[in-house]
């Protein structure tokens, strides 16, 4: 059979050729003065060898399963991870939710006196809900929806970083990278928050995938990549997180970098150096940043314009009033924190993983000293030049220290303003794990092991080190879902129930269900646990949130001004006038001036509901704060002793951080009695004083230090005459988890 001989040769060369490795891009393989992190400095003849000096021929997961491996991990921050911050809640979810439903509540930022909050940012998250009430039956459901999509781009953004640090530093740091950014309880819970530090965060990895390239005047990628990404998150997200920006100017401006191509010929070729290069660069530059202001600030100004009515330029705002607000004003008059905040917040989110990204410059430094082979900028020969590979690697670690240090320096510090440099300290620390290695393996050396023993103690060193990271982050992740999740599952509750006889329709877990609006809505009330509130989206269609006076003196937030209008008709069957609230879109409440709001965070009392008018009441309840015969506030009782005024619907138990021991608190410990976590039932009536009868009797006698948040009803008989209490189904309370599956399967198909 002579014909099929040369088929299978064919064949025989495809599959060879298969398995080799995929050639360097030429785009690639011009590009060589970012820092090689290797042992050895050995020369090659082939400028992609010598970019790749390393180790070992060390493996590294592909960008597709990258992005798998981190969006599995993120979907289940969307799930499970708390909302830790009411920034997060009334500052974007319930603008969100009023431009979805009609309604929700303001904050005075959102006051057209102010505006100092854009509607850009609001709007996209907006698109993602809608786009989500297609698929979604409930509010909640959109609600885990929205927090998936928010994952799936920070998953995106991660493995594009993390592939970046692969190609152009190397394989080793890109795994060490890979483990802190999974692994890490901070990147757990960062990844999937409604904020603009979040957002910032992304666009922060987005654009270190450019600036992690050397310079290089072949192609303008790099320029107008980094420069648009630090742009969008400074403008669209934060504008504070241009900052890290500046070291990539330094470079771009100063590190000429090694120009060189590859010929037809696959010869490297050096690029003549002209001698107003420094002028060209800087020409560049300009034109990246004046095409990606424009392409970025107008769309922000004209969505800006029409939801506030007048033309307001929102990052400009934001940094008027936070830097040059006064005395009276900016964000002191929030509160303040001690100058060790961030170190001890970098700490219970990262763990060990924080500490060595703060050592890491004092490892590049020792390293200059006792390995300095270890950093190589892969000269090879014919190349001039070079420039230090020490210097290239400090313009990548520096822009973590500068995050901290300014925000250290500033009195009101808060966890989420150090989201934006959560992807510097995985980098930070993955770098200076890669140096410290190299220490073990000349110590070893020194010792006489031989090189076998010398590359199984760093092997198993390294692995140890990310294993004990990851577990207590693990620790620390688990605590947070476990001792303060209750309200996520005390809010969902309300859903369990029943509607009454003012539901049009059946279908009460639609969030569009329809109801009789002449006889009002339900007002669900918070006082002292306010700032735990989740965001409307976990309210049914006919209620509305009512805050009471509590202790806090500062501004409440009000309810927008509805983007309902009332629609009434004749229902033929009853032959009754029927009202219901039908949405305008109109947003005409965005332009609206409120009295009452201020930016001194004086206290409105116009903002506040009269506790007569609460149908339901969410609070919480710390007996062990009462226990030397300590009397609650006037403005805070201890409504559950109320039996006369208050019916127990809903039971969770939430940690009492007050009597804690700070360790305990922080991480989830396996084993130990007084964290023991026993649920209490839902509970009618009749059935609480016996429960909570029960549960004081187990408090003083084993000194546990969890306690329940109470979710009570109002005892009005004409409300709650046939109120059925059933157990709540496992689609209601949890509705996400077949959702985030279709999420899961749309994201994962797209990546191909």
């Amino acid at each position: 059979m002579p014909d099929q001989q040369p088929r299978q040769r064919k064949k025989a060369a495809a599959k060879k050729q298969q398995n080799q490795p995929p050639a360097e891009p030429k785009a690639r393989a011009a590009a060589a003065a970012s820092p090689s992190l290797h042992s050895s400095s050995l020369p090659s003849a082939s400028l992609a060898q010598a970019r790749q000096l390393v180790e070992s021929q060390a493996w590294a997961p592909s960008f597709k399963n990258a992005f798998r491996l981190i969006f599995a991990v993120r979907c289940a921050a969307a799930l499970f991870s708390i909302l830790s911050d009411c920034d997060e809640v009334f500052n974007y979810w319930e603008p969100t939710h009023w431009l979805q439903y009609g309604f929700g509540l303001q904050t005075w930022e959102y006051s057209p006196e102010f505006a100092i909050r854009s509607w850009s940012y609001i709007s996209f998250h907006a698109i993602l809900g809608w786009v989500g009430s297609w698929f979604a039956k409930s509010k909640i459901q959109v609600f885990y929806f929205m927090r998936i999509m928010l994952g799936a781009m920070s998953a995106f953004a991660e493995a594009r970083f993390y592939r970046t640090v692969v190609e152009e530093i190397n394989a080793h740091v890109g795994r060490y990278l890979l483990v802190a950014l999974i692994g890490s309880a901070g990147m757990f819970h960062a990844s999937v928050s409604y904020l603009p530090s979040s957002f910032s965060m992304i666009t922060t990895m987005l654009a270190f995938s450019f600036v992690l390239q050397p310079p290089t005047f072949f192609t303008r990628n790099r320029t107008f990549g980094a420069t648009f990404f630090f742009g969008l998150g400074g403008l669209f997200g934060w504008p504070f997180s241009a900052i890290l920006g500046v070291p990539f100017v330094i470079e771009e401006l100063l590190v000429y970098g090694r120009e060189v191509m590859v010929d037809e010929n696959d010869k490297v070729v050096q690029m003549t150096r002209s001698p107003y290069w420094r002028l060209n660069r800087a020409y560049r530059l300009a034109q990246a940043v004046g095409l990606s202001f424009l392409a970025i600030a107008i769309p922000i100004l004209a969505i800006d314009y029409y939801f506030y009515e007048k033309l307001e330029f929102v990052p400009l705002n934001i940094v008027l009033y936070n830097v040059f607000g006064g005395p009276d004003r900016g964000p002191n008059i929030f509160g303040t924190e001690p100058w060790w905040f961030y170190i001890v917040n970098g700490f219970l989110n990262f763990n060990i993983i924080f500490l060595l990204a703060l050592a890491s410059g004092v490892c590049v430094i020792i390293t200059m000293y006792v390995d300095r082979n270890r950093v190589s900028n892969n000269s090879t020969p014919g190349f001039v030049d070079a420039v230090s590979p020490y210097i290239l690697l400090a313009l990548k670690l520096v822009p973590f220290y500068i995050w901290l240090v300014i925000f250290t320096l500033q009195p009101h510090k808060e966890e989420r303003f150090l989201f934006v440099a959560y992807p510097l300290i995985c980098l930070n620390a993955s770098i200076a794990l890669f140096l410290v290695r190299g220490w073990i393996h000349r110590v070893t050396g020194v010792f006489g092991a031989s090189i076998s023993t010398r590359l199984y103690t760093v092997k198993y060193t390294t692995a140890v080190f990310l294993l004990i990271s990851t577990l207590l982050s693990l620790s620390r992740i688990l605590a947070l879902v476990k001792y303060y999740g209750a309200p996520k599952e005390v809010y969902s509750a309300l859903w369990n129930h029943q509607a009454d006889s003012r539901t049009l329709e059946y279908d009460y877990l639609d969030e569009n269900y329809r109801y009789d609006s002449n006889i009002g809505e339900k007002i669900l009330c918070v006082g002292k646990e306010w700032y735990r509130f989740p965001s409307s989206y976990f309210l049914p269609n006919d209620v509305r949130l009512g805050i009471i006076k509590s202790d806090f003196d500062g501004l409440m937030p009000k309810p927008f001004v509805e983007d309902l209008e009332v629609f009434e008709y004749e229902d033929i069957n009853s032959g009754k006038t029927i009202s219901q609230k039908l949405r305008q879109l109109k947003f005409a409440g965005a332009s609206v001036i409120q009295p009452g709001f201020n930016d001194l965070n004086k206290e409105d009392l116009t903002a506040y509901t009269d506790i007569s008018q609460c149908d339901f009441l969410v609070d919480s309840d710390f007996p062990l704060r009462y226990m030397d015969g300590k009397a609650p506030s006037n403005y805070e009782p201890r409504y559950i002793q109320d039996t006369d005024h208050w019916n127990v619907l809903k039971c969770e138990r939430f940690l009492d951080a007050e009597n804690s021991a700070k360790l305990s608190r922080a991480f989830w410990i396996p084993g130990v009695k007084r964290l023991q976590w026993e649920f209490s039932l839902a509970c009618s009536f009749s059935l609480m004083a016996t429960a909570l009868t029960s549960f004081l009797r187990q408090l003083t006698q084993t000194g546990a230090v969890d306690i329940k948040s109470k979710f009570v009803a109002r005892k009005t008989p004409a409300l709650f005459e046939n109120l059925p209490f059933s157990k709540p189904t496992k689609n209601q309370i949890c509705p996400a988890p077949s959702l985030a599956l279709i999420a899961a399967v749309v994201v994962l198909a797209s990546v191909k």
